[in-house]
């Protein structure tokens, strides 16, 4: 019988089994793993991550004790709050959603961004919450390349931060705005869409902007400082660009997220900007800060094989080779590392490694020009700001969450902050673990299939009778399409019963 104190039961290989047991999501996802690792690693993969687990659970539990001079990992306990505490604060929780209406061969594309405010506590549902949102048709659009399977994610993501500076704007008493999805992307992938026209700025700023001068002068502030400090690092020809008044995707997204950050900082009670994303995949803090001390510390202690050791192989020696033989990641390690209620220490991102050269064409040009994209990464005054991270482990039954902050605003106190909001927010869905503003900003957002089905339908027969009637008015197809992606509000609660 194992006489291990029930407290410490945690710390120990069988007390991660398990933990894992108790566990379905993260014991699937262990399984899945040994079926990918090489055959070598599939024996005894599941005793082996235990092993290595309960390893680092000690040296956690060590380091709160006091007995450790160097963390491996450092994990705080989220404070204790309470409704009362956040009674009558401002919430915006920020959401994208895409549509697809099939039309023949052709599948025409509709964005729209929902937000969703809320004041904690106010009992009158007219003054509790509100609704917005705001839709894109992608044909409308100009520049970016169409051609390109990430062009629908530049439109959205630049909406959703255009919504975000919306939000700003309109709400004085704001105290936090929450994005659905990473604050920044991994924005290398990104790099080498045809620029947006002014034109398409219009149409994005005529659905975002507070106010006609609002929208001309972000724009012309943008325009002032790509020809001043961002084209002439970007392109040989600067001046072209300007003459143009092109926008590039990737400049004006770190322009927009600069003007986010800069006027949340600006505010006399300062606005928290967050991202919180589910179910990621990025392995960026286990490779380079909790593996990375790990290793560190067995050289030290002259045990630098010891991975090498436990999974019978002698090509583990560094914290990617690790990562990539046995498949673990951010989340699954946290998963396993961390107790609901608890959030690990930040870190800051690496997010914009992907930034380089690239060829890009001008709007209605059809030679390709080769662009520096290097010049948008931080600290660059006119690029994009730094993000700092952490994990947030909500329920036991979901991965944790990734929560992510403008590094230069993420002070402990700031952190700890915005660590207790989302918590707050993410046990009023204990079975999902997410903030439940952002679910429900996700639904309104999201184009359901019923609703473009049935526009389908009456687009196909309009189109029909035009055409026996030869009358066919391009201009009668939008306004059909933007009513299937505005209908009314809060359509998504009249869904069809399943």
């Amino acid at each position: 019988m194992n006489d291990t104190p029930l407290s410490n039961r945690r710390l120990t290989e069988a007390g991660v089994q398990e933990d894992l047991q108790r566990q379905p999501h993260l014991f699937v996802r262990l399984a899945e793993n040994a079926l990918t690792v090489a055959e070598s690693l599939r024996g005894n993969y599941f005793k082996n991550t235990a092993s290595f687990i309960a390893a680092l659970r000690r040296a956690i539990a060590e380091t709160r004790a006091g007995r450790r001079s160097e963390p491996v990992l450092e994990v705080y306990p989220v404070p204790e709050t309470s409704w009362a505490d956040v009674q009558g604060e401002v919430v915006t929780f920020i959401d994208g959603g895409v549509g697809q209406v099939q039309l023949a061969s052709q599948v025409p594309i509709l964005l729209r961004v929902g937000s969703y405010r809320v004041r904690t506590g106010e009992r009158r549902l007219g003054e509790r919450e509100q609704f917005g949102y705001y839709p894109v048709i992608l044909g409308d659009l100009e520049g970016g390349s169409k051609e390109r399977k990430d062009f629908v994610d530049i439109v959205r993501i630049t909406a959703e931060l255009l919504a975000g500076l919306s939000a700003l704007e309109r709400t004085p008493d704001l105290r936090m705005l929450m994005f659905h999805g990473p604050l920044t992307y991994l924005v290398g992938s990104y790099a080498g869409h045809t620029p947006f026209t002014e034109r398409d700025i219009d149409l994005f700023l005529h659905q975002y902007a507070p106010d006609a001068p609002g929208a001309r002068r972000l724009k012309e502030m943008f325009l002032q400082q790509a020809h001043v400090d961002i084209y002439p690092g970007m392109t040989s020809r600067p001046d072209e660009w300007a003459r143009q008044r092109v926008f590039e995707p990737l400049a004006f997204m770190a322009f927009l997220l600069r003007q986010l950050r800069d006027a949340a900082r600006q505010r006399p009670q300062p606005v928290s900007i967050v991202g919180v994303v589910e179910r990621g995949a990025l392995r960026d803090f286990s490779e380079r800060v909790l593996l990375e001390r790990v290793f560190r510390g067995l050289r030290r202690k002259g045990n630098g094989d010891y991975f090498n050791q436990l999974y019978g192989r002698t090509d583990l020696s560094t914290p990617k080779a690790l990562l990539d033989r046995l498949g673990y990641t951010d989340a699954l390690l946290m998963a396993m590392l961390l107790a609901p209620g608890e959030y690990a220490e930040s870190w800051v991102i690496h997010k914009f490694e992907g930034l380089r050269r690239g060829a890009v064409a001008l709007p209605g040009q059809a030679g390709e020009e080769i662009v520096n994209f290097e010049v948008l990464k931080p600290p660059a005054p006119s690029g994009f700001p730094s993000i700092c991270g952490c994990y947030l482990h909500v329920s036991e039954i979901t991965d944790p969450l990734r929560i992510e902050v403008f590094d230069e605003l993420a002070t402990p106190a700031y952190l700890e902050e915005v660590v207790r909001r989302v918590y707050l927010y993410a046990r009023l869905l204990p079975g999902y673990g997410f903030p439940v503003g952002l679910d429900i900003a996700d639904k309104y957002a999201h184009i359901p299939a019923w609703l473009t089905d049935a526009y389908s339908k009456l687009i196909r027969y309009h189109l029909g009778v035009s055409l026996q009637q030869g009358e066919i008015s391009d201009a009668e197809m939008r306004r059909m399409l933007v009513q299937a992606i505005y209908m009314t509000h809060r359509d998504w609660l009249f869904r069809p019963e399943t």
